[in-house]
């Protein structure tokens, strides 16, 4: 009875998912690395934005929305480019979009961030970047945009592969 015990306590443990993380903290590398990570397996949105950005707050549901339909197709990666003393709020904020998937917090410096990221980039929020399968940029876009844009971009990403 004793080896039922401990072997049901090992298989619960080992079967137990860890929890995702919400603004796990992440230099431009970081980022970078996250993006090759998928680089032949699928494409990749990534979102930078942050809580005090009324754009980026108008298209989170968009993106959300996309997560739930094509979820399996592509994945997502939010960067919250909030100040230090508002990452609180942007985890709220996460929370009350029911965001279940680890996500990043930019640490380092801003310049250096942006240059790393993309050549492109002014440093203006909202930024979206979608990667094609292969790796490569298939577009990208400072400020909002409306749904149709996100998911017509992003169909065209996951049908080229």
């Amino acid at each position: 009875m004793r080896i039922i015990i401990v072997l049901t306590f090992i298989f619960l443990s080992c079967s137990e998912q860890k929890p995702e993380e919400i603004l796990v903290d992440a230099t431009a590398s970081d980022i970078v690395e996250k993006v090759a990570s998928y680089k032949g397996i699928k494409p990749v949105l990534i979102n930078f934005w942050a809580t005090w950005c009324i754009p980026c707050i108008e298209e989170f549901p968009y993106i959300m929305e996309l997560k739930d339909k094509y979820g399996d197709d592509f994945e997502l990666i939010f960067v919250s480019g909030d100040f230090t003393e508002a990452k609180g709020e942007a985890k709220e904020f996460l929370k009350n979009q029911e965001v279940n998937f680890t996500t990043y917090y930019k640490v380092g410096n801003d310049n250096e961030f942006i240059t790393t990221i993309s050549d492109t980039w002014s440093g203006a929020l909202p930024y979206t970047v979608i990667y094609s399968k292969d790796g490569t940029v298939s577009t990208e876009w400072e400020g909002k945009q409306e749904f149709e844009v996100f998911e017509a971009e992003l169909l065209k990403a996951i049908n080229e592969g």
